[in-house]
């Protein structure tokens, strides 16, 4: 059985940007950023002009570095339809990232939780008991920041928004971009694996996942 090839290497259409991405380095014209510095990513596709009429997409992938440094892949399509010619470019780009990035940054993750330790997303610290959230309390409406543990947490998406919520709380929210929010795309995979066999109360018992 023949081995899959995530490599990317493409000059971008509409932008001319050209992309090379395999398992060392992601490569943006002549910006380099080693697969092994990338410390977090962030993408999406937007819909540009009036909701009812919307003239084109955008995509957006943006990929930093350990250090800092930056790398930003951005093209549009001329018009609104399913399966574009860059909606193909997109899933291309993006299959290479998922391979040889994405897949590090999630069990990156799960290894910091498995070690008791924590990591920050957005606004919002995530340990191995669940979800540092802030609120404003009823009384003088104090702002507040308490755990909220993974059996008090339902999360969902809504139009690039990953909600992650209180069930006995409704005033303990966390609001994370994928578009904007650097890992919040990482922190959705490591929900979805956390909600499947018990690994999320595993991890609640000290457990390693």
């Amino acid at each position: 059985m023949q081995q899959h090839n995530f490599d990317v290497d493409i000059v971008i259409p509409s932008s001319k940007q050209k992309v090379k991405i395999n398992k060392e380095f992601i490569e943006v014209n002549q910006s380099t950023i080693a697969c092994a510095d990338v410390s977090a990513i962030r993408y999406g596709v937007s819909l540009i002009g009036s909701a009812k009429k919307p003239e084109r997409k955008e995509y957006t992938i943006d990929v930093q570095a350990k250090d800092g440094k930056n790398i930003s892949i951005k093209f549009s399509s001329s018009k609104v339809e399913e399966l574009l010619e860059e909606d193909h470019t997109y899933y291309y780009i993006m299959s290479g990232l998922w391979q040889y990035v994405k897949k590090y940054l999630v069990n990156h993750f799960i290894e910091v939780l498995n070690a008791g330790e924590t990591f920050d997303i957005g606004n919002t610290t995530v340990s191995n008991q669940g979800f540092m959230m802030t609120y404003k309390t009823w009384f003088w409406g104090k702002i507040k920041t308490e755990l909220v543990h993974w059996n008090d947490i339902k999360y969902y998406l809504d139009k690039g928004i990953l909600h992650v919520d209180s069930i006995s709380d409704k005033r303990k929210k966390v609001k994370l971009s994928l578009h904007h929010d650097w890992n919040a795309v990482v922190l959705n995979t490591l929900m979805h694996y956390l909600w499947q066999d018990h690994r999320k109360e595993k991890l609640a018992k000290g457990e390693k996942i």
